[in-house]
């Protein structure tokens, strides 16, 4: 997933920032309104966390300024103060979920699985393809119920791909799903990586294509009978 974190507190945002990117996510911190409203209004993040105090103003207000736009994102509210007024005017700005500091990492990961599950996108826990079995929950995939391991970037590019079912994806957004804002990246990099997933699949005996169609992106289909 690509997210959004919105944290002044440079320690915690740090932290969560390499959890998440460990985890496979691209993740692009911001610690103010100004910064994390023009971000979320130019890319196209997957999900949101956003701190109700800010260095130059309100989380919530915030959220309401891009649902006002018509960004739809999955919202995830955090706030150092558990008094149900606050939670109740973030969720009412907005927000989907609403978490109080501090909390456990794994509770804020759990959290944001549950909001992924509510995305219209997602209509299974697993998806498959082939003889392709990959689980977002977990971040496995199966191939032929043998577990085959890949990198954080490997499992966000295959998450990007087989998400797109028929529909090609031009190598820009894969890019942008995969490397956060701070990260440089080319078009070689993105070459480089659908390289190495496309021969992880093809070694493990995979029943599927990642196909490159020139000038126009990639696409991940199942081989033809």
């Amino acid at each position: 997933m690509r997210i959004l974190l919105v944290e002044n507190d440079r320690l915690l945002s740090e932290a969560l920032g390499r959890r998440l990117t460990e985890s496979g996510h691209a993740v692009d911190i911001f610690a103010t309104v100004a910064d994390a409203e023009a971000a979320w209004k130019m890319m196209a993040y997957d999900l949101c966390i956003v701190d109700i105090m800010l260095d130059d103003g309100d989380g919530r207000a915030l959220v309401r300024s891009v649902r006002a736009a018509g960004l739809r994102t999955p919202t995830l509210m955090l706030t150092a103060r558990d008094e149900i007024g606050d939670r109740v005017t973030g969720l009412d700005a907005g927000a989907d979920d609403y978490l109080v500091k501090p909390f456990a990492t794994e509770e804020l990961l759990a959290r944001m699985r549950a909001l992924r599950r509510r995305s219209p996108e997602i209509t299974a826990d697993e998806l498959r393809l082939g003889n392709l079995l990959y689980d977002p929950q977990k971040t496995s995939l199966t191939v032929a119920d043998r577990d085959i391991r890949l990198t954080a970037q490997e499992y966000a590019a295959l998450d990007k791909l087989i998400r797109a079912g028929d529909r090609v994806t031009p190598k820009r957004l894969l890019g942008e799903h995969i490397y956060a804002l701070h990260q440089e990246w080319s078009d070689n990099a993105v070459e480089t990586l659908v390289h190495r997933l496309r021969r992880k699949l093809s070694d493990a005996g995979a029943t599927v294509e990642l196909k490159a169609l020139r000038g126009l992106g990639y696409i991940l289909c199942e081989t033809p009978s």
